[in-house]
């Protein structure tokens, strides 16, 4: 038994806590590496810092007589199974409940290596040869990684997420960060910009980008003139790429166009649906007042209503209409120009925001999109 001296006095301690990790896996075995992950889980120390090697951890539970193991299958693999007289109820009431999602499948996390298939030998690994016995069979293990679950499956994420990548660029035409902005049209700090007139003329006059040739409606990758939700929906359809975070600033158009709320609603929708098949929950803005539409009480009360329809239903959006109205709700027209202008994808003119209003939502659209990140957890390496 290869034992730290420090832990000469704590043996009984020991066994008492590896007996307790090995019984909640009675009903399934568990594997070496299996004991290892559970006792740091549990205990916070790595068994391999307290026996140096599987192989003397391996030699302490087959002399043990708290434990034994057992051949599973043809392929070997060693389970080690624990009980004594005084938990037997304990073992037999494991093994009648079904198995927990922690149990998974051993062979989903830990491949194999066996003796003459490949596998380095001790000298190489730096591992004492296991005992010999004609009672215990021992399997030879290489060693593996701190926490090889833990490694494995974030492993299994990134090819995962690789493979998604790659389908993605063959079928949808995956860019780069700089394509991003050139070839698929404004972003704004890495969240891709959709929207009608408003949003396009943030894109030209304040972000900089240029519109697409050989159009007669004007447009800038989904900033488009004139677009409304139905045909914002079929855009995120049919788009070949959407960014994993994209900025909406859609239905000023429907409303000028006088459609009615359950239209509004059933367009809305629809988009929200589009967006989701692409695996992508949108950041929704709510609208802003429509200043050529005051004295059209029956538009502005819709506006309202939809503007409190995206706040009930998206889990994420950002209340844009607060930073055009006084806190009376008044509109501040200082943010609009003073004459509406004809658009190429509408016959309803719009009264644009001007660079006051531009230069104001932009700063404030920085504050919005930087506020869930500065909110998220630190995540630290264990």
């Amino acid at each position: 038994m290869v034992l730290l001296e420090s832990l000469e006095n704590s043996e009984e301690q020991l066994a008492n806590d590896l007996r307790s990790v090995i019984i909640t896996r009675s009903k399934e075995g568990a594997t070496v590496d299996e004991i290892i992950d559970d006792y740091y889980e549990i205990n916070g120390t790595h068994l391999l810092n307290l026996f140096h090697t599987r192989s003397a951890l391996t030699r302490f539970l087959v002399d043990w007589a708290g434990a034994w193991c057992s051949m599973e299958g043809s392929n070997g693999v060693i389970l080690w199974y624990c009980h004594t007289p005084k938990t037997n109820h304990i073992v037999e009431t494991i093994q009648t409940q079904p198995s927990s999602v922690r149990a998974k499948n051993y062979r989903e996390y830990m491949p194999r290596t066996f003796p003459g298939e490949g596998a380095p030998n001790d000298s190489q690994t730096g591992q004492e040869p296991l005992p010999k016995s004609s009672e215990k069979q021992v399997m030879w293990r290489t060693p593996v990684r701190y926490n090889r679950r833990r490694v494995l499956r974030k492993e299994r994420r990134r090819k995962s997420y690789s493979a998604a990548r790659k389908y993605a660029k063959k079928y949808w035409g995956l860019p780069t960060a700089d394509e991003l902005d050139v070839k698929y049209g404004p972003s704004f700090h890495n969240h891709q910009l959709m929207g009608d007139d408003f949003f396009l003329s943030i894109a030209k006059w304040d972000l900089g980008f240029s519109f697409k040739r050989g159009h007669k409606i004007a447009m800038s990758g989904l900033c488009i003139s004139g677009l409304t939700l139905c045909e914002a929906a079929k855009r995120v359809k049919f788009a070949r790429y959407i960014a994993p975070n994209v900025l909406v600033n859609v239905g000023t158009v429907d409303l000028l166009h006088g459609r009615q709320m359950t239209n509004l609603i059933d367009d809305f929708n629809s988009l929200l649906a589009r967006f989701r098949e692409r695996y992508v929950e949108p950041i929704i803005t709510t609208l802003a007042p429509i200043a050529n539409a005051v004295a059209c009480s029956s538009m502005h009360e819709r506006l309202l209503k939809f503007n409190e329809y995206i706040r009930c239903i998206c889990p994420r959006y950002i209340d844009l209409w607060k930073y055009f109205v006084h806190p009376d709700n008044s509109i501040r027209f200082e943010c609009y120009q003073q004459e509406p202008r004809h658009v190429t994808g509408s016959n309803r003119p719009h009264v644009f925001w001007n660079l006051l209003g531009r230069q104001n939502l932009l700063h404030e659209l920085g504050n919005e999109v930087a506020d869930p990140i500065c909110s998220a957890p630190v995540q630290t390496n264990v």
